[in-house]
């Protein structure tokens, strides 16, 4: 009997999954912060023996090569992926096995990325799951204009022909599992929903129910902004992001938050607003920590520049961080 295990970082917008049997698993678009998934392989009793990415992210930094080196799993990453760092390469109809009776096996669909992969997990050679990544979301797709402007309309009509692949190809009772689509602007609309089939995604998604010129019309035309700090996420990605550090920070004492605000560090409170409103140190940032933290206040810092987290507890700090 295979288990699916979700991680969700609403603070992202994305949710990362941790699949498998009885003794192993494969990761799949795990987040920075890693012990959230091997903490989860702990409670399973499973090995992680795959880590496997969808395609190189620009709305985060994955934790997939550092998973692999601290697990020793095997790596696996689309082939026509730039990246910098030593990997097994997908291609499509490639297959790998999870625990006995779990497959796992690779579909090219293109669109978010050029070399996006979707991977289709079979129990005794039967489709049970599609990790969809980027491609087919709950009632959307993953927007088609984070990787080249001249790009833009020939990936969103590939993300139709994606879309379809999987629809045509999968049983209706087949899970649909996407990394994005929960609050991520990686998804062209929000999730509609927290739970969907193949099924349910035939009879109502947007790039399944319409017609591709349609579809590609509409797609581009409600298009939203894009984070700035997502200009840096793919080169960060493709070069090998270097371990996280999950060191509890130090206690900063008034004369510190003083000093650094004076050299012109953002102090940021995760207070509610009303809180922060209520009184607060002059000349710090009020980011809730509640909702999306990571996404608002990475896209509103300056590149670069060293932060300061004012928290009401160690849990709201270490969730901050």
């Amino acid at each position: 009997m295979f288990f699916v295990e979700t991680i969700a970082i609403p603070s992202l917008g994305n949710r990362h999954y941790l699949a498998g049997g009885a003794t192993t698993a494969v990761a799949v678009d795990p987040p920075r912060d890693i012990d959230q998934v091997i903490a989860a392989a702990a409670r399973r009793g499973v090995r992680i023996a795959l880590v496997v990415e969808t395609h190189v992210h620009n709305d985060y930094v994955s934790g997939g090569l550092e998973l692999a080196r601290v697990t020793g799993a095997e790596y696996l990453v689309p082939a026509a992926a730039r990246v910098a760092f030593p990997r097994t390469p997908v291609h499509d109809g490639d297959s790998a096995d999870v625990d006995q009776d779990l497959t796992l096996h690779a579909v090219a669909t293109p669109g978010h990325t050029p070399h996006h992969t979707a991977y289709v997990l079979h129990e005794a050679g039967a489709p049970v799951a599609a990790f969809t990544g980027g491609s087919l979301l709950i009632g959307t797709v993953g927007r088609p204009d984070l990787v080249e402007p001249r790009l833009t309309e020939e990936l969103a009509r590939a993300q139709h022909a994606s879309a379809h692949r999987l629809a045509d190809t999968l049983p209706d009772a087949t899970a649909v599992l996407p990394t994005h689509g929960f609050g991520s602007f990686c998804s062209s609309a929000q999730a509609d929903g927290e739970t969907s089939t193949v099924g349910q995604e035939r009879s109502a998604n947007e790039a399944l129910v319409k017609d591709a010129d349609t579809f590609v019309a509409e797609l581009l035309a409600a298009l939203d902004d894009v984070p700035a700090y997502y200009a840096h996420m793919g080169p960060v990605n493709s070069t090998g992001p270097a371990p996280v550090d999950l060191t509890p920070p130090a206690t900063a004492d008034p004369a510190t938050l003083a000093d650094r605000l004076a050299a012109g560090e953002w102090v940021v409170d995760l207070r509610h607003r009303v809180a922060f409103a209520e009184g607060h140190v002059p000349g710090t940032y009020n980011f809730e920590a509640d909702g999306q933290l990571a996404t608002y206040l990475a896209w509103l810092i300056p590149w670069g520049k060293p932060v300061t987290l004012l928290a009401e507890s160690p849990a709201q700090l270490a969730e901050a961080q």
